[in-house]
């Protein structure tokens, strides 16, 4: 058992608290964000929600104050590296030039870290090339989070992206298959991250999500958005298999598909054996069923490779990031 963490991963909808100690999950918050509280996937007031976490602690009883936080992808760069083996010294000089393609002035003014995948040795057995997950952050924009956590009442002791997050979770995880692929159904896009050999290797994003949902169901309905949610969250009227609905369920399911299937183009030698799938939109049983109608893979929840929960697996199966956060700290 390790320590115990907060993680924190803030989504485009809602804001997701896991409490872990790497083995076990003992708590779970997810509150919805206020609509404008996050825009294009940016806090616009580290203020409103600092309130907001604040909050969300109180209303679950209390939480570790150490924090594990999911930087969004807006404020940070990540790379997958393969380099010549080197001295811990001399990989952190190193990193600034490897952003140098997103970096091109101000390196000075961003943060560097990484996480070591593997290690490859020559033909003597002394080390030759190293594999690794490397991470650049503004120090401005690490500096604000780690004031909002503290508005908040938590430290921030942890800051990775969330492909490091799921690197966390899935890579070298027994219970995952070391080719996969994990499917966040999310709530303004659907996005897939792959594992190659056990490790992170790249995500694609697909511009559907469950507000497209929320529209065909609105509009099938004569309702607003907030209230569609309502509906597709507990099948009013049957709202989760109308023909509308449908439509965008099949949507979903064709370009998770061609997804899949430019990932194996461009990896002819590996088969994707299978796929775990977390969000909110993975409750929908429609939804999920469609996608493995059209993936000539295995696909099934991302509870398959959690750590064991305390919480329900609803709960869980829509915070895997924040899980993910929370385990294997440091290198």
């Amino acid at each position: 058992m390790g320590k115990t963490y907060t993680g924190v991963d803030i989504g485009d909808s809602s804001i997701k608290l896991a409490v872990c100690d790497g083995a076990t999950v003992s708590k779970v918050a997810i509150e919805t964000l206020p609509d404008g509280l996050v825009v294009d996937g940016r806090v616009v007031s580290h203020d409103a929600m600092a309130d907001l976490i604040k909050s969300v602690v109180k209303n679950t009883g209390g939480v570790p104050k150490d924090a594990a936080f999911v930087v969004p992808g807006t404020d940070s760069l990540f790379r997958r590296l393969s380099l010549p083996a080197m001295t811990e010294k001399e990989l952190q000089l190193n990193l600034p030039y490897e952003f140098r393609d997103y970096i091109s002035q101000g390196k000075d003014r961003y943060v560097y870290d990484y996480a070591m995948l593997g290690m490859q040795a020559g033909p003597d057995g002394a080390p030759e090339g190293m594999d690794l997950l490397a991470v650049a952050a503004p120090k401005q924009a690490i500096a604000d989070y780690t004031e909002m956590f503290r508005r908040a009442g938590l430290h921030l002791r942890v800051a990775l992206p969330e492909q490091a997050a799921y690197q966390n979770l899935v890579g070298g995880n027994p219970n995952a298959l070391a080719n996969c692929c994990v499917i966040d159904f999310s709530h303004h896009v659907t996005k897939l991250h792959f594992f190659l050999d056990g490790a992170y290797d790249v995500a694609r994003v697909i511009e559907i999500g469950g507000i497209d949902i929320d529209r065909a169901i609105a509009h099938e309905f004569g309702v607003d958005e907030h209230v569609a949610d309502q509906y597709k969250r507990s099948n009013f009227e049957n709202s989760q298999t109308s023909e509308a609905v449908r439509g965008v369920y099949q949507s979903i399911a064709v370009e998770i598909g061609r997804a899949l299937n430019f990932y194996g183009f461009n990896n002819p030698n590996t088969t994707i054996e299978a796929a775990y799938c977390c969000g909110g939109g993975s409750l929908l049983v429609p939804l999920v069923e469609a996608v493995a109608d059209h993936a000539d893979i295995r696909v099934s929840s991302i509870t398959d490779v959690l750590p064991s929960s305390k919480v329900p697996a609803e709960e869980t199966i829509r915070c895997p990031a924040a899980i993910g956060a929370t385990m294997k700290v440091g290198r």
